[in-house]
């Protein structure tokens, strides 16, 4: 099965779907970052590692991977850049992870946090050894990054772990 970064390949005739949403969704990522970053810089610094992450990806729709069809020409550079860039989103992504990690004010944050982290590092490792099911493997690791950015992100989700518990008064 084929990873997301397939879809949008050289030589793939419907690429340009793809490349748009890398692009589309790189962008959001990163205004987000900035809003976030600006609006609280004290506590909100670790959404800055989140705009690189999103700065990588929206990259990765200017330079595309390699073709996944044989025989079609295809620039090696650009595929390189493309792999490089990529590396960059991973490491930005799992930065702002560890970040969110150390500043979590519950344990039950530092755990969701860590979690998160943790198979985010771990799912690369066995795209290698499993290869026949990287896309399957990739897409799962786009579902935990979704997940934990909705936790981040979402208000109703953070309630149970930005702040500690408060007893209700008498």
């Amino acid at each position: 099965m084929h990873s997301m970064s397939h879809l949008g390949a050289q030589g793939y005739e419907y690429a340009y779907i793809m490349r748009f949403g890398l692009i589309s969704y790189g962008a959001l990522v990163v205004v987000a970052a900035i809003l976030k970053v600006t609006k609280r810089f004290r506590t909100g610094w670790p959404h800055g590692f989140i705009g690189i992450y999103g700065f990588a990806i929206l990259l990765t729709g200017f330079f595309s991977t390699a073709p996944f069809r044989p025989g079609i020409p295809f620039s090696i550079r650009e595929a390189n850049l493309h792999s490089n860039i990529g590396s960059l989103a991973g490491f930005a992504l799992s930065t702002a992870m560890l970040a969110f990690t150390v500043m979590a004010q519950t344990p039950r944050g530092r755990i969701i946090h860590l979690v998160a982290l943790v198979l985010i590092l771990l799912m690369p490792e066995i795209f290698f050894k499993f290869s026949d099911a990287a896309g399957v493997l990739q897409r799962l690791l786009w579902l935990v990054m979704l997940a934990w950015f909705a936790i981040l992100e979402i208000p109703s989700l953070q309630a149970d772990f930005r702040q500690p518990p408060t007893l209700p008064s008498a």
